[in-house]
């Protein structure tokens, strides 16, 4: 451990700390955005796509046929 000469040592040191406490914040605070910008992407009516009402509404017709083309159909 260093010897603390004056008091100048000691704020200087304090200065360092603090500023890697709020580096470390800042990127966890960066990690959860990218992640709720993930997660706003995947979820089923989310805003932020850039496709028009009519590409909308023709993925989605694509894709409720795919669904009711993966059920079985069995006759009675």
């Amino acid at each position: 451990m260093t010897k603390v000469k004056d008091i100048t040592d000691v704020a200087a040191l304090m200065g360092e700390t603090v500023e890697a406490m709020a580096a470390g914040q800042a990127m966890g605070l960066a990690l959860l955005q990218a992640e709720m910008a993930a997660l706003a992407k995947v979820l089923p009516g989310s805003p932020a796509t850039d496709e028009t009402e009519a590409e909308a509404e023709a993925r989605r017709a694509a894709e409720e046929a795919a669904v009711e083309a993966g059920f079985d159909n069995m006759p009675v």
